[in-house]
């Protein structure tokens, strides 16, 4: 299954769409759902991959703004000392 067969395409519209794979690209795909997908996008990713391959995608990503920070924490109940705090908070 492509990864623009069950997303918006206009979410990866800065690189090659038919490159991107669920697996080596899961950082990618997860980081930019959450910061710019709808909710049609979101529900897709969390039926993709499963919770804790979403906690250690989010506790790594430096690119999560401050209204999905707050988001992830609350909704995975990750404390936010354990994530990166978003680029307006350096």
């Amino acid at each position: 299954m492509k990864v623009t067969d069950s997303l918006s395409k206009t979410l990866f519209w800065d690189v090659d769409p038919d490159k991107l794979d669920w697996k080596k690209n899961d950082q990618f795909i997860i980081e930019r759902v959450l910061v710019r997908g709808g909710m049609k996008d979101v529900r897709k990713i969390f039926s993709i991959y499963n919770k804790v391959e979403l906690i250690a995608a989010i506790k790594s990503s430096r690119d999560l703004d401050s209204i999905t920070h707050n988001f992830c924490s609350l909704y995975f109940n990750i404390p936010k000392e354990e994530m990166h705090a978003p680029s307006q908070y350096y």
